[in-house]
């Protein structure tokens, strides 16, 4: 199972990453940061929006990847026993 574990925290990493860059590049296009006080207050909250969707990401990713091993499991891995 460490395998899954290691894949699991690899996809979560890497789309958390692009999530986090997805919404900071709309957050940036989208919303005017004149002043400091904007500034310092949209950047504080595309980090935590950010953080936020990396979270639900990171479970669903995990979800997937839980489901796809056990569909392996009971659809692959149990046919080559019964050859």
């Amino acid at each position: 199972m460490q395998k899954i574990e290691f894949v699991k925290k690899a996809v979560t990493t890497i789309v958390g990453i692009g999530t986090t860059k997805i919404i900071k590049g709309i957050i940036e296009n989208n919303v005017d940061t004149a002043t400091v006080a904007a500034k310092v207050t949209v950047g504080s909250a595309s980090i935590a929006i950010g953080y936020a969707i990396s979270e639900e990401t990171s479970e669903y990713t995990d979800r997937k990847i839980e489901e796809a091993v056990a569909f392996w499991h009971k659809h692959v891995t149990s046919r080559k026993k019964s050859d």
